[in-house]
């Protein structure tokens, strides 16, 4: 009985969120062999204000490029 949880930002569009679980269930069902029936996805939504990358908030206005950086030192 696979499980599958997926963490994201908030999905907006629902029909997203329907497609992503389908093509998750897909690719388990063909790559493990698990009965449709058996296979659950989660998704679990996070606030960006509750996400961090490289030690960046996600609603920071410079998250994109902050948040790629190796060392504090890094400026980007």
């Amino acid at each position: 009985m696979p499980v599958i949880q997926v963490t994201t930002w908030k999905m907006n569009n629902e029909q997203n969120v329907k497609l992503l679980t389908e093509d998750i269930t897909r690719a388990v069902h063909e790559h493990c062999g698990a009965p449709l029936d058996k296979i659950s996805v989660i998704i679990n939504e996070v606030s960006p204000s509750r996400w961090a990358d490289a030690g960046v908030l996600g609603n920071d206005p410079t998250f994109p490029q902050k948040s790629r950086r190796k060392t504090y030192e890094d400026t980007l």
